[in-house]
């Protein structure tokens, strides 16, 4: 049995000092939501290092964290050069998942955006779902909460509008061999049209994946409106129709 040794200063809230580039920001010098969602991905793997047990570790014993489910609030994107404050606490497991919350403060010592996120623990090699209960037992765990309740599975579409289908490119994989979970965020809003996004900001968003697109799959993404400025997506493997994200997204 792995032993997973937590540091006996092991932070319960981890956090980073981010200054916004260029590269992060979209045609209004505004962050984009596929970099926040990378600083998130970041700014959590690196907290697992600062507890003692991070991607190395997991690698040696043929595991790793997939992200499961996660809703971003936003009050308002930062701005190019901006500096921000990335903040992120584990609320400890939910049966399978393990819950983890992140907060964005900006210069002013405000909350601009909150999230909340699940993640699963899966094999390397067989790709089957593990147990974490042995690796969160000692890390440790800030009960205090952004979201009043875990996150739920999203409904699935049913009238629709679907794109044409395109292949995962090698840009779009990660260290784990499969399609890094910012990819199908990029997808997803660029289905939307380059004048839509002139004239629109995502409010809220979010997203489950379901299953790990690989390279040589070819991908589609299809749409829902529910009402105005609101939606359902999805994007579906091409050979069999299975869905590997859903998403929801307010705009504004």
């Amino acid at each position: 049995m792995t032993v997973y040794k937590i540091y006996s200063n092991a932070p319960k809230i981890y956090e980073e000092t981010i200054t916004i580039r260029s590269y992060h920001c979209d045609i209004n010098r505004q962050l984009t939501l596929p970099k926040l969602c990378s600083f998130f991905q970041d700014v959590a793997g690196n907290h697992t290092v600062a507890c003692g047990v991070g991607w190395e570790l997991l690698q040696k014993n043929k595991m790793f964290w997939v992200l499961s489910r996660l809703r971003i609030e936003i009050e308002r994107f930062p701005q190019w050069h901006e500096q921000i404050v990335i903040r992120t606490w584990s609320n400890g497991l939910d049966g399978l998942l393990a819950i983890r919350h992140f907060e964005v403060i900006d210069q002013n010592g405000l909350q601009v955006i909150k999230a909340i996120s699940s993640w699963l623990m899966v094999n390397s090699v067989t790709r089957r779902l593990i147990k974490a209960d042995e690796f969160m037992r000692d890390f440790p765990i800030n009960n205090h909460r952004l979201f009043e309740a875990n996150l739920a599975k999203l409904p699935s579409l049913e009238n629709h509008v679907e794109y044409e289908p395109s292949e995962v490119l090698f840009t779009e994989t990660d260290m784990n061999r499969h399609m890094n979970n910012v990819s199908y965020i990029d997808r997803i809003i660029n289905s939307y049209g380059y004048n839509f996004l002139l004239g629109h900001q995502i409010k809220n968003f979010e997203i489950n994946f379901l299953k790990e697109a690989l390279p040589g799959d070819f991908l589609l993404v299809k749409q829902q409106q529910l009402k105005q400025l609101h939606f359902l997506n999805n994007i579906v493997r091409k050979s069999d129709s299975a869905e590997m994200v859903r998403t929801q997204i307010e705009w504004i």
